[in-house]
C-alpha cells in the first residue's frame, strides 16, 4: 500500500533521471507529474515513452516561463519538486509555483564542483574523494541550502563512467531518504559556506586533446576523466586516435627529446615522453582502422621509436 501522501513533481533528463524516477516508482512515491527534456532534445521521445510506461503524467513544454505550464503545475497542487539532472535553468516563476520549492541532486560535495560536469572535473583534478549533495534550489545554480550529503572515494582506476554509476546509486539513497523525511517534517536547510571552490565546467573540445607538455599523471587522469562518454584524443601520423586507457611509466628522458615522442617500444608497450615521466596508451581507437589494445597498435600500425604523437 502506498503510504506517501506528499505530491511530488519530478524533473529530469536522462540518464540520471531514468534511474531516479524508477527508484521513486518502486518506492511508491506519489509522483503527480514528470517533466523531461524539451521536444527538440534527442532523448525527448525515449524518456516520454518511459514515463508513460509507468502510467505517470508526462508534462510537455517548450518554455519554462509559459503561463500555460505554470498554471498546469499550480493545478496539480504540488508539494515539492525533485530535480535529477536538468540542463535548463528553472525560472523564478516555476520555482514559486510549488508549495515547498524544488530540491536538486548534484554529484559533488557542494559547494565544491558546482556546474555541469563534476564527474570529469574531480578525476581531472586527481581528487581522492567526491560524493552527492541533495539541496534546495535557488535561482543560482547549485547554491541552495544543503539538505544532506554522502561522500564516496575516487578509486585509483576510476573513470567518468564508473563514477557516474557510483554516484547514481548514491543519488537514489539520498532522494528516497529525503522524500521519506519530507513526509514527516520540513527538510533541513544548511547554508553553503562562502569561499573559493573548484568549478565543474563543461569540458571544452580543446581540453579533450592530450597535451604532452603535461605530466604523465595529468594525462592519465584526463583519459580516465573522459572515458567513456567523451574520450581523450591525440594524433599519430595525421590520424585521430581516441584513447580509453593508459599507464604511467616512471621513467625520465633528457629534455632535448620533444614531448610526445615515442622513446621505447617493448613487448606490448609504446612508451611516450611527457614533461614528467612517460605515458603508454593501453586501449585506443586508431581512426576507423581498429579499436583495440597497444598490442594491436604495434601489430597493425608499426610505430617506430622517434615518431611523435601530437
Amino acid at each position: 500500500m502506498n503510504t506517501y501522501k506528499k505530491r511530488i513533481l519530478f524533473l529530469g533528463i536522462p540518464d540520471m533521471a531514468f534511474v531516479c524516477l524508477e527508484a521513486c516508482v518502486q518506492e511508491g512515491i506519489n509522483i503527480v507529474g514528470v517533466m523531461g527534456p524539451k521536444p527538440s532534445h534527442h532523448m525527448y521521445e525515449p524518456f516520454k515513452e518511459f514515463v508513460e510506461s509507468k502510467a505517470l503524467n508526462f508534462i510537455p513544454y517548450n518554455d519554462l516561463k509559459s503561463t500555460e505550464l505554470i498554471n498546469t503545475i499550480k493545478e496539480l497542487n504540488v508539494d515539492m519538486a525533485v530535480v535529477c539532472s536538468f540542463n535548463y535553468k528553472i525560472p523564478k516563476e516555476l520555482l514559486n509555483a510549488v508549495k515547498d520549492g524544488f530540491i536538486n541532486l548534484h554529484p559533488s560535495l557542494l559547494p565544491a564542483y558546482r556546474g555541469a560536469n563534476p564527474y570529469s572535473r574531480v578525476i581531472m583534478n586527481n581528487e581522492k574523494e567526491t560524493g552527492v549533495t541533495i539541496h534546495h534550489m535557488s535561482e543560482e545554480f547549485d547554491k541552495g541550502d544543503i539538505i544532506l550529503q554522502i561522500k564516496c572515494p575516487i578509486e585509483k582506476n576510476e573513470t567518468m563512467g564508473s563514477l557516474f554509476n557510483k554516484t547514481n546509486d548514491i543519488c537514489i539513497q539520498l532522494l528516497l531518504a529525503s522524500l521519506q523525511e519530507y513526509e514527516e517534517r520540513p527538510l533541513p536547510r544548511i547554508p553553503q559556506v562562502d569561499g573559493e571552490y573548484p568549478l565543474a565546467l563543461t569540458v571544452s573540445d580543446a581540453e579533450t586533446f592530450i597535451d604532452y607538455n603535461n605530466s604523465a599523471e595529468t594525462i592519465e587522469c584526463l583519459i580516465r576523466a573522459l572515458n567513456p562518454f567523451i574520450l581523450a584524443s591525440t594524433y599519430f601520423r595525421r590520424t585521430l586516435v581516441k584513447v580509453m586507457k593508459a599507464e604511467v611509466i616512471k621513467k625520465q628522458y633528457t629534455s632535448d627529446i620533444p614531448n610526445g615522442t615515442i622513446v621505447k617500444i617493448k613487448n606490448d608497450k609504446v612508451v611516450i615522453k611527457t614533461s614528467k615521466d612517460c605515458i603508454a596508451f593501453t586501449v585506443m581507437q586508431f581512426g576507423s582502422y581498429f579499436a583495440g589494445d597497444s598490442t594491436d597498435f604495434i601489430k597493425f600500425v608499426h610505430p617506430k621509436e622517434g615518431e611523435r604523437f601530437y
